[in-house]
């Protein structure tokens, strides 16, 4: 759009006093910044981003849940890649922090494999959702999500 055709806003003030009000940009509405930790596990998450066969497999052990095999597979395979020698703490914790890369339809069920995964998964989105939050999730997953936080005591 050519800057001319652009409707300027304008408020009126006590008195009739018209003042221009600053066009805002839109930029980076659609989806928030990474959370603030996650800088951290960046050695994770660039090649996670570039590598839609490994965001596959994941969205496919998150559908089929923290007890499948996908789900073992999946763990497994990033620890061995990506966390050699780490403790599971550390893979839980790049996971939650690494959610937002996942499409949002998976995300829900990431989350609940992570918290049923065990100790190291609810420590890690008990220390992390704050970054994450309910605002990444899709609006019809939300309800959801909200109960397995409330039963995990997420955020108490």
């Amino acid at each position: 759009m050519r800057e001319a055709s652009i409707p300027q806003a304008a408020h009126v003030g006590p008195g009739g006093a018209l003042r221009r009000l600053p066009i805002l940009s839109a930029k980076g509405t659609a989806e928030p910044a990474p959370p603030r930790p996650a800088v951290d596990y960046l050695f994770f998450r660039e090649p996670l981003k570039a590598d839609a066969p490994l965001l596959e497999r994941w969205a496919v052990a998150a559908t089929a849940g923290s007890a499948s095999d996908a789900w073992s597979a999946f763990v497994g395979g990033i620890s061995a890649r990506f966390f050699k020698g780490s403790l599971r703490q550390r893979v839980m914790d790049a996971l939650i922090l690494s959610l937002d890369i996942l499409p949002p339809q998976h995300r829900a069920d990431a989350l609940a494999c992570l918290l049923a995964d065990g100790p190291e998964g609810v420590a890690a989105v008990e220390e992390f959702w704050k970054y994450f939050g309910l605002k990444r999730i899709p609006e019809v997953d939300r309800a959801r999500v909200a109960a397995l936080l409330l039963h995990y005591e997420i955020g108490k």
